[in-house]
Protein backbone atom coordinates (compact mmCIF):
# COMPACT_ATOMS: atom_id res chain seq x y z
CA UNK A 1 0.00 0.00 0.00
CA UNK A 2 1.58 3.16 -1.08
CA UNK A 3 2.61 5.59 2.10
CA UNK A 4 -0.18 8.22 1.41
CA UNK A 5 -2.78 5.75 1.57
CA UNK A 6 -1.57 4.08 4.47
CA UNK A 7 -1.58 7.16 5.93
CA UNK A 8 -4.99 8.13 5.14
CA UNK A 9 -6.39 4.40 6.17
CA UNK A 10 -4.54 5.28 10.04
CA UNK A 11 -5.50 8.57 10.26
CA UNK A 12 -9.27 7.79 9.54
CA UNK A 13 -9.28 4.90 11.71
CA UNK A 14 -7.64 6.81 14.95
CA UNK A 15 -10.24 9.37 14.11
CA UNK A 16 -13.34 7.48 14.26
CA UNK A 17 -11.75 5.85 17.43
CA UNK A 18 -10.97 8.93 19.00
CA UNK A 19 -14.28 10.80 17.71
CA UNK A 20 -16.43 7.89 19.22
CA UNK A 21 -14.32 8.36 22.35
CA UNK A 22 -15.28 11.76 22.83
CA UNK A 23 -18.97 10.79 22.11
CA UNK A 24 -19.03 13.93 19.67
CA UNK A 25 -21.67 12.13 17.81
CA UNK A 26 -24.66 12.38 20.58
CA UNK A 27 -24.22 16.28 20.42
CA UNK A 28 -27.20 18.01 19.08
CA UNK A 29 -25.76 20.23 16.11
CA UNK A 30 -28.65 23.12 16.70
CA UNK A 31 -27.38 23.59 20.08
CA UNK A 32 -23.59 23.73 19.10
CA UNK A 33 -21.66 26.44 21.44
CA UNK A 34 -18.34 27.25 22.04
CA UNK A 35 -17.21 24.85 24.61
CA UNK A 36 -18.37 21.93 21.90
CA UNK A 37 -16.02 23.82 19.28
CA UNK A 38 -13.19 23.14 21.90
CA UNK A 39 -14.01 19.49 22.83
CA UNK A 40 -13.90 19.21 18.96
CA UNK A 41 -10.55 20.29 18.38
CA UNK A 42 -9.34 18.51 21.42
CA UNK A 43 -10.31 15.58 19.73
CA UNK A 44 -8.67 16.06 16.42
CA UNK A 45 -5.88 16.78 18.15
CA UNK A 46 -6.05 13.76 19.91
CA UNK A 47 -6.72 11.66 16.50
CA UNK A 48 -3.97 13.36 14.89
CA UNK A 49 -1.23 12.62 17.52
CA UNK A 50 -2.48 8.79 17.88
CA UNK A 51 -2.47 8.03 14.25
CA UNK A 52 0.90 9.95 14.07
CA UNK A 53 2.58 7.70 16.73
CA UNK A 54 1.22 4.85 15.33
CA UNK A 55 2.28 5.28 11.50
CA UNK A 56 5.99 6.76 13.43
CA UNK A 57 6.08 3.76 14.82
CA UNK A 58 5.51 1.19 11.74
CA UNK A 59 7.35 3.24 9.04
CA UNK A 60 8.86 6.13 10.94
CA UNK A 61 6.32 8.23 8.58
CA UNK A 62 8.10 7.63 5.31
CA UNK A 63 6.42 8.98 2.07
CA UNK A 64 4.81 11.33 4.24
CA UNK A 65 5.17 14.89 4.45
CA UNK A 66 5.80 16.30 8.05
CA UNK A 67 3.47 19.25 7.47
CA UNK A 68 0.68 16.26 6.49
CA UNK A 69 -0.45 15.71 10.15
CA UNK A 70 -0.81 19.21 10.76
CA UNK A 71 -2.73 19.93 7.85
CA UNK A 72 -5.22 17.00 8.89
CA UNK A 73 -5.82 18.14 11.87
CA UNK A 74 -6.96 21.88 11.15
CA UNK A 75 -8.82 20.70 7.96
CA UNK A 76 -10.72 18.15 10.75
CA UNK A 77 -11.45 20.62 12.82
CA UNK A 78 -12.25 23.14 10.56
CA UNK A 79 -14.65 20.92 8.67
CA UNK A 80 -16.44 19.31 12.01
CA UNK A 81 -16.96 22.83 13.10
CA UNK A 82 -18.57 24.31 9.82
CA UNK A 83 -20.57 21.52 10.03
CA UNK A 84 -21.90 22.11 13.05
CA UNK A 85 -21.82 25.98 12.59
CA UNK A 86 -24.09 25.50 9.78
CA UNK A 87 -26.48 23.44 11.62
CA UNK A 88 -27.02 25.95 14.03
CA UNK A 89 -27.44 28.51 11.50
CA UNK A 90 -29.98 26.03 9.85
CA UNK A 91 -31.97 25.78 13.12
CA UNK A 92 -31.70 29.27 13.91
CA UNK A 93 -33.23 30.60 10.88
CA UNK A 94 -36.60 27.84 11.70
CA UNK A 95 -36.53 29.04 15.13
CA UNK A 96 -37.03 33.00 13.70
CA UNK A 97 -39.39 31.99 11.46
CA UNK A 98 -41.20 30.20 14.38
CA UNK A 99 -41.13 33.39 16.43
CA UNK A 100 -42.42 35.49 13.84
CA UNK A 101 -45.50 33.69 13.30
CA UNK A 102 -46.21 32.87 16.56
CA UNK A 103 -48.55 33.78 18.50
CA UNK A 104 -49.43 34.14 22.27
CA UNK A 105 -51.67 31.71 23.95
CA UNK A 106 -55.30 34.04 23.97
CA UNK A 107 -56.63 31.96 26.74
CA UNK A 108 -53.30 33.54 28.89
CA UNK A 109 -52.86 37.66 29.45
CA UNK A 110 -49.99 38.46 27.91
CA UNK A 111 -47.32 40.23 30.44
CA UNK A 112 -45.56 42.87 29.37
CA UNK A 113 -43.01 43.97 30.92
CA UNK A 114 -39.79 47.20 30.79
CA UNK A 115 -36.26 46.18 31.42
CA UNK A 116 -34.32 48.77 33.34
CA UNK A 117 -30.46 48.47 33.38
CA UNK A 118 -28.98 46.32 30.20
CA UNK A 119 -25.87 43.18 30.86
CA UNK A 120 -25.65 40.02 29.69
CA UNK A 121 -28.04 38.20 31.92
CA UNK A 122 -30.58 41.03 30.66
CA UNK A 123 -30.32 40.20 27.27
CA UNK A 124 -30.60 36.04 27.87
CA UNK A 125 -33.71 37.04 29.58
CA UNK A 126 -35.57 38.77 26.50
CA UNK A 127 -34.47 35.41 24.15
CA UNK A 128 -35.90 33.17 27.37
CA UNK A 129 -39.19 34.99 27.13
CA UNK A 130 -39.05 35.35 23.12
CA UNK A 131 -38.60 31.28 23.35
CA UNK A 132 -41.64 30.37 25.54
CA UNK A 133 -44.36 28.68 24.13
CA UNK A 134 -46.95 29.36 24.65
CA UNK A 135 -45.55 32.94 25.21
CA UNK A 136 -46.43 34.57 27.95
CA UNK A 137 -44.35 37.75 28.42
CA UNK A 138 -43.24 40.37 26.11
CA UNK A 139 -40.57 42.81 26.89
CA UNK A 140 -41.28 45.67 25.23
CA UNK A 141 -38.88 48.10 25.68
CA UNK A 142 -35.53 48.74 27.85
CA UNK A 143 -33.82 51.36 29.74
CA UNK A 144 -30.41 52.33 30.72
CA UNK A 145 -28.38 54.45 32.97
CA UNK A 146 -25.18 55.28 29.93
CA UNK A 147 -26.77 57.81 27.37
CA UNK A 148 -24.86 56.55 24.93
CA UNK A 149 -27.11 53.10 25.12
CA UNK A 150 -30.25 55.00 24.01
CA UNK A 151 -31.03 54.10 20.76
CA UNK A 152 -29.69 50.79 20.41
CA UNK A 153 -31.04 47.37 20.64
CA UNK A 154 -30.35 44.10 22.65
CA UNK A 155 -32.25 40.93 21.86
CA UNK A 156 -33.94 43.03 19.26
CA UNK A 157 -36.10 44.96 22.23
CA UNK A 158 -35.09 49.29 21.66
CA UNK A 159 -33.11 50.82 24.60
CA UNK A 160 -35.40 54.33 24.34
CA UNK A 161 -34.47 56.40 27.61
CA UNK A 162 -32.75 56.50 31.04
CA UNK A 163 -34.22 55.15 34.32
CA UNK A 164 -34.94 58.31 35.71
CA UNK A 165 -37.83 58.36 32.48
CA UNK A 166 -39.75 55.49 33.33
CA UNK A 167 -42.52 57.55 34.79
CA UNK A 168 -42.93 59.19 31.41
CA UNK A 169 -42.37 56.00 29.10
CA UNK A 170 -45.10 53.92 31.35
CA UNK A 171 -47.65 57.21 30.76
CA UNK A 172 -46.52 56.88 27.23
CA UNK A 173 -47.22 53.09 26.75
CA UNK A 174 -50.72 53.84 28.54
CA UNK A 175 -51.80 56.72 26.31
CA UNK A 176 -51.29 54.45 23.63
CA UNK A 177 -53.41 51.53 25.40
CA UNK A 178 -50.48 49.55 25.84
CA UNK A 179 -51.13 48.61 29.71
CA UNK A 180 -47.48 47.41 30.76
CA UNK A 181 -47.58 45.06 33.92
CA UNK A 182 -44.41 45.08 36.04
CA UNK A 183 -40.50 46.88 35.46
CA UNK A 184 -37.63 44.28 35.42
CA UNK A 185 -34.64 45.61 37.18
CA UNK A 186 -31.27 44.09 36.54
CA UNK A 187 -29.37 42.26 38.98
CA UNK A 188 -26.17 43.67 37.54
CA UNK A 189 -25.43 47.40 39.93
CA UNK A 190 -23.06 49.10 37.44
CA UNK A 191 -25.54 48.73 34.72
CA UNK A 192 -28.41 50.14 37.06
CA UNK A 193 -26.41 53.03 40.05
CA UNK A 194 -28.00 52.17 43.02
CA UNK A 195 -28.93 56.01 43.26
CA UNK A 196 -31.61 55.62 41.07
CA UNK A 197 -33.06 52.95 41.99
CA UNK A 198 -35.03 54.87 44.87
CA UNK A 199 -36.44 57.04 42.11
CA UNK A 200 -37.44 54.25 39.88
CA UNK A 201 -39.66 52.91 42.84
CA UNK A 202 -41.31 55.86 43.20
CA UNK A 203 -42.57 56.73 39.83
CA UNK A 204 -43.47 52.62 39.83
CA UNK A 205 -45.40 52.57 43.12
CA UNK A 206 -47.42 56.02 42.00
CA UNK A 207 -48.26 54.34 38.88
CA UNK A 208 -49.30 51.11 40.72
CA UNK A 209 -46.75 49.17 38.82
CA UNK A 210 -44.84 46.28 40.00
CA UNK A 211 -40.78 46.90 40.37
CA UNK A 212 -39.05 43.58 41.12
CA UNK A 213 -35.31 42.03 39.93
CA UNK A 214 -35.14 39.63 36.47
CA UNK A 215 -33.80 36.86 39.23
CA UNK A 216 -36.92 37.54 41.42
CA UNK A 217 -39.27 37.54 38.17
CA UNK A 218 -37.76 34.32 36.91
CA UNK A 219 -37.86 32.44 40.13
CA UNK A 220 -33.89 32.58 40.57
CA UNK A 221 -33.21 35.03 43.38
CA UNK A 222 -30.61 33.36 46.07
CA UNK A 223 -32.13 30.82 48.42
CA UNK A 224 -31.91 31.47 51.84
CA UNK A 225 -28.83 29.88 53.67
CA UNK A 226 -29.49 26.19 55.15
CA UNK A 227 -30.00 25.34 58.15
CA UNK A 228 -27.40 24.04 60.56
CA UNK A 229 -27.11 20.36 59.72
CA UNK A 230 -25.78 17.83 62.23
CA UNK A 231 -21.90 17.54 60.45
CA UNK A 232 -21.74 21.62 60.37
CA UNK A 233 -20.82 22.28 64.04
CA UNK A 234 -20.59 25.25 65.62
CA UNK A 235 -16.65 26.39 66.30
CA UNK A 236 -17.36 26.15 70.13
CA UNK A 237 -18.15 22.40 69.88
CA UNK A 238 -15.30 21.39 67.65
CA UNK A 239 -13.20 18.10 68.90
CA UNK A 240 -9.77 19.23 69.68
CA UNK A 241 -7.70 17.05 67.70
CA UNK A 242 -3.67 15.96 68.69
CA UNK A 243 -1.37 18.73 67.94
CA UNK A 244 0.30 16.08 65.05
CA UNK A 245 -2.21 17.43 62.69
CA UNK A 246 -0.80 20.82 62.94
CA UNK A 247 2.68 19.98 61.18
CA UNK A 248 1.15 17.04 59.11
CA UNK A 249 0.37 19.93 56.30
CA UNK A 250 3.60 20.09 55.21
CA UNK A 251 4.71 16.63 55.02
CA UNK A 252 1.33 15.86 53.14
CA UNK A 253 2.17 19.00 50.25
CA UNK A 254 6.25 17.11 50.12
CA UNK A 255 4.93 13.90 49.83
CA UNK A 256 2.23 14.60 47.15
CA UNK A 257 4.11 16.43 45.13
CA UNK A 258 6.33 13.24 45.00
CA UNK A 259 3.88 11.06 44.27
CA UNK A 260 2.58 13.23 41.52
CA UNK A 261 5.96 13.11 39.34
CA UNK A 262 5.69 9.44 39.96
CA UNK A 263 1.77 8.68 39.11
CA UNK A 264 1.89 11.03 36.17
CA UNK A 265 2.47 8.00 33.22
CA UNK A 266 0.19 5.55 35.39
CA UNK A 267 -2.52 8.10 35.48
CA UNK A 268 -2.11 8.91 31.35
CA UNK A 269 -2.25 5.11 31.13
CA UNK A 270 -5.46 4.82 33.42
CA UNK A 271 -7.03 7.75 31.38
CA UNK A 272 -6.71 6.54 28.09
CA UNK A 273 -7.79 3.40 28.85
CA UNK A 274 -11.34 4.89 30.67
CA UNK A 275 -11.32 7.32 27.54
CA UNK A 276 -11.85 4.15 25.73
CA UNK A 277 -13.89 1.83 27.62
CA UNK A 278 -16.17 4.02 29.24
CA UNK A 279 -15.74 7.81 26.74
CA UNK A 280 -14.76 11.04 28.58
CA UNK A 281 -15.21 12.71 30.90
CA UNK A 282 -12.74 10.57 32.24
CA UNK A 283 -12.53 12.42 35.60
CA UNK A 284 -16.09 12.83 37.86
CA UNK A 285 -16.63 14.57 40.88
CA UNK A 286 -18.84 13.99 44.10
CA UNK A 287 -19.44 16.57 47.12
CA UNK A 288 -18.24 15.25 50.33
CA UNK A 289 -17.96 16.76 53.79
CA UNK A 290 -14.66 17.65 55.72
CA UNK A 291 -13.18 19.69 58.10
CA UNK A 292 -15.15 21.46 60.12
CA UNK A 293 -18.21 20.96 57.86
CA UNK A 294 -16.83 22.06 54.99
CA UNK A 295 -18.42 20.73 51.59
CA UNK A 296 -16.21 20.61 48.82
CA UNK A 297 -15.85 18.10 45.60
CA UNK A 298 -13.73 14.82 46.01
CA UNK A 299 -12.25 13.99 42.29
CA UNK A 300 -12.32 10.45 40.96
CA UNK A 301 -11.47 8.72 37.94
CA UNK A 302 -14.34 7.69 35.95
CA UNK A 303 -14.96 4.02 36.42
CA UNK A 304 -18.71 3.17 35.79
CA UNK A 305 -20.59 3.90 32.48
CA UNK A 306 -23.41 5.99 31.65
CA UNK A 307 -26.54 5.08 33.42
CA UNK A 308 -28.33 5.72 29.80
CA UNK A 309 -27.13 4.32 26.85
CA UNK A 310 -27.41 6.20 23.54
CA UNK A 311 -30.75 5.31 22.92
CA UNK A 312 -32.27 6.17 26.76
CA UNK A 313 -32.72 2.88 27.47
CA UNK A 314 -31.48 2.00 31.11
CA UNK A 315 -28.27 0.26 31.88
CA UNK A 316 -28.39 -2.45 34.91
CA UNK A 317 -25.60 -1.61 37.49
CA UNK A 318 -23.92 -4.27 37.05
CA UNK A 319 -23.12 -4.01 33.51
CA UNK A 320 -22.00 -0.24 34.32
CA UNK A 321 -18.77 -1.21 35.76
CA UNK A 322 -16.78 -3.10 33.10
CA UNK A 323 -13.86 -5.24 34.02
CA UNK A 324 -11.16 -2.16 33.11
CA UNK A 325 -12.82 -0.29 36.08
CA UNK A 326 -13.34 -3.28 38.26
CA UNK A 327 -9.56 -3.62 37.62
CA UNK A 328 -8.67 0.17 38.47
CA UNK A 329 -11.00 -0.27 41.15
CA UNK A 330 -9.43 -2.96 42.78
CA UNK A 331 -5.92 -1.24 42.85
CA UNK A 332 -7.50 2.19 43.55
CA UNK A 333 -5.59 3.78 40.39
CA UNK A 334 -8.93 5.70 40.47
CA UNK A 335 -7.98 7.62 43.54
CA UNK A 336 -5.00 9.27 41.82
CA UNK A 337 -6.89 12.59 40.76
CA UNK A 338 -7.57 12.81 45.00
CA UNK A 339 -3.71 14.06 44.99
CA UNK A 340 -5.31 17.42 43.61
CA UNK A 341 -7.56 17.73 46.35
CA UNK A 342 -4.46 17.52 48.75
CA UNK A 343 -2.46 19.99 47.16
CA UNK A 344 -5.80 22.52 47.46
CA UNK A 345 -5.39 21.73 51.26
CA UNK A 346 -9.29 19.93 50.99
CA UNK A 347 -7.99 15.98 52.02
CA UNK A 348 -4.76 14.94 53.48
CA UNK A 349 -2.84 11.52 52.65
CA UNK A 350 -3.90 9.62 55.67
CA UNK A 351 -6.66 10.26 57.64
CA UNK A 352 -11.02 9.41 57.79
CA UNK A 353 -12.33 9.04 54.75
CA UNK A 354 -14.77 11.80 53.01
CA UNK A 355 -18.45 10.96 53.34
CA UNK A 356 -21.33 12.08 51.95
CA UNK A 357 -23.69 14.07 54.05
CA UNK A 358 -25.98 11.48 53.92
CA UNK A 359 -23.83 8.52 55.44
CA UNK A 360 -22.25 11.09 58.25
CA UNK A 361 -22.72 9.39 61.78
CA UNK A 362 -24.76 11.09 64.58
CA UNK A 363 -22.26 12.81 65.91
CA UNK A 364 -19.76 14.09 62.88
CA UNK A 365 -17.43 16.44 65.20
CA UNK A 366 -15.05 14.21 66.06
CA UNK A 367 -14.05 12.84 62.41
CA UNK A 368 -14.57 16.19 60.53
CA UNK A 369 -12.54 17.66 63.31
CA UNK A 370 -9.55 16.42 60.58
CA UNK A 371 -8.79 17.26 56.72
CA UNK A 372 -10.22 13.52 55.53
CA UNK A 373 -7.73 11.03 53.99
CA UNK A 374 -7.38 9.80 50.76
CA UNK A 375 -6.79 6.45 52.63
CA UNK A 376 -7.24 5.88 56.39
CA UNK A 377 -7.31 3.43 59.18
CA UNK A 378 -10.41 1.82 58.56
CA UNK A 379 -9.76 1.36 55.27
CA UNK A 380 -6.98 -1.37 56.15
CA UNK A 381 -8.77 -2.69 58.56
CA UNK A 382 -12.15 -3.40 56.69
CA UNK A 383 -13.03 -1.00 54.09
CA UNK A 384 -16.46 -2.03 52.94
CA UNK A 385 -16.60 -4.77 55.11
CA UNK A 386 -17.09 -2.93 58.18
CA UNK A 387 -20.61 -0.92 59.09
CA UNK A 388 -20.79 2.48 59.75
CA UNK A 389 -20.21 2.85 63.50
CA UNK A 390 -17.63 0.44 63.57
CA UNK A 391 -15.50 3.11 60.36
CA UNK A 392 -16.58 6.15 62.80
CA UNK A 393 -14.84 3.63 65.27
CA UNK A 394 -11.56 3.16 63.53
CA UNK A 395 -11.74 6.74 62.48
CA UNK A 396 -11.90 8.21 65.84
CA UNK A 397 -9.51 5.50 67.16
CA UNK A 398 -6.22 7.25 64.46
CA UNK A 399 -7.49 10.76 65.20
CA UNK A 400 -7.10 10.10 69.03
CA UNK A 401 -3.57 8.35 68.56
CA UNK A 402 -2.27 9.45 65.11
CA UNK A 403 1.42 9.79 64.72
CA UNK A 404 4.33 9.22 62.43
CA UNK A 405 4.63 5.60 63.36
CA UNK A 406 1.19 5.01 62.45
CA UNK A 407 1.02 7.08 59.53
CA UNK A 408 3.68 4.86 57.86
CA UNK A 409 2.01 1.50 58.93
CA UNK A 410 -1.17 3.04 57.53
CA UNK A 411 0.43 3.74 54.05
CA UNK A 412 2.45 -0.13 53.97
CA UNK A 413 -1.61 -1.00 54.85
CA UNK A 414 -2.94 0.11 51.80
CA UNK A 415 -0.73 -1.21 49.13
CA UNK A 416 -0.85 -4.53 50.64
CA UNK A 417 -4.64 -3.90 50.28
CA UNK A 418 -4.26 -2.69 46.63
CA UNK A 419 -2.02 -6.16 46.03
CA UNK A 420 -4.08 -8.91 47.91
CA UNK A 421 -7.96 -7.28 48.49
CA UNK A 422 -9.91 -5.91 51.37
CA UNK A 423 -9.53 -7.86 54.39
CA UNK A 424 -11.69 -7.77 57.61
CA UNK A 425 -9.46 -7.39 60.59
CA UNK A 426 -11.58 -8.10 63.47
CA UNK A 427 -9.52 -7.28 66.35
CA UNK A 428 -8.69 -4.26 65.38
CA UNK A 429 -12.18 -3.52 64.92
CA UNK A 430 -13.62 -4.60 68.18
CA UNK A 431 -10.76 -2.87 69.68
CA UNK A 432 -11.77 0.23 68.26
CA UNK A 433 -15.30 0.21 69.37
CA UNK A 434 -14.77 -1.19 72.68
CA UNK A 435 -12.30 2.36 72.63
CA UNK A 436 -14.86 4.58 71.64
CA UNK A 437 -18.00 2.90 73.47
CA UNK A 438 -15.46 3.76 76.86
CA UNK A 439 -14.40 7.12 75.70
CA UNK A 440 -17.13 8.45 74.68
CA UNK A 441 -20.65 6.38 75.00
CA UNK A 442 -19.56 5.60 78.62
CA UNK A 443 -18.54 9.29 79.94
CA UNK A 444 -22.36 10.29 77.75
CA UNK A 445 -23.92 7.04 79.75
CA UNK A 446 -23.00 8.61 83.50
CA UNK A 447 -24.19 11.82 82.56
CA UNK A 448 -27.24 11.04 81.38
CA UNK A 449 -27.65 9.03 84.63
CA UNK A 450 -26.27 11.62 86.66
CA UNK A 451 -29.30 13.69 85.02
CA UNK A 452 -32.08 11.37 85.22
CA UNK A 453 -31.03 11.10 89.48
CA UNK A 454 -31.46 14.66 89.28
CA UNK A 455 -34.83 14.78 88.10
CA UNK A 456 -35.98 11.45 89.95
CA UNK A 457 -34.44 12.68 93.54
CA UNK A 458 -35.07 16.65 94.09
CA UNK A 459 -33.62 18.26 96.77
CA UNK A 460 -35.81 17.90 99.65
CA UNK A 461 -36.44 21.61 101.25
CA UNK A 462 -35.65 22.34 104.98
CA UNK A 463 -38.54 22.51 107.70
CA UNK A 464 -39.23 25.92 108.89
CA UNK A 465 -37.78 26.79 111.96
CA UNK A 466 -38.44 28.98 115.06
CA UNK A 467 -36.22 31.40 116.86
CA UNK A 468 -34.17 28.92 118.95
CA UNK A 469 -33.39 26.45 116.18
CA UNK A 470 -35.97 23.56 116.98
CA UNK A 471 -38.86 22.51 113.99
CA UNK A 472 -42.00 23.87 114.33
Amino acid sequence: MPAPYRYAFLSISCSLLILWGFRLSDRMGQFFSLRDAVDVCAASACAVASSSVVLFTLTRLEGVPRSTPVIYGLVLSAGLIVIRAATRLHHKDIWRKELETDVADPSVALRRVILIGVDRFASVAIKLTDYQRPRTTQVVAALDARPSFVGRKVGGVSIVGLPQDIGAVLDEYAEHGVEIDEVWLADDKEALPAGSLEDVAAQCDARGRDCLGISEALNLAPRQARPQGPFETPPDRRFDAPDYFGAKRMIDLLVTSLLLVVALPTAMIVACAILIDVGAPIVFWQQRVGRDGERFYVYKFRTFRPPFDRYGRRVPKERRLSRIGRAIRSVRLDEIPQLYNVILGHMSLIGPRPLLPVDQPIDPRRRLSVRPGVTGWAQIKGGTLVSPEEKNALDVWYIRHACMRLDLAIALGTLAVAFTGEKLNRAAVDHATGWYRREFEGARGRVERQESSCLRSPARPKAPTLARGRPI
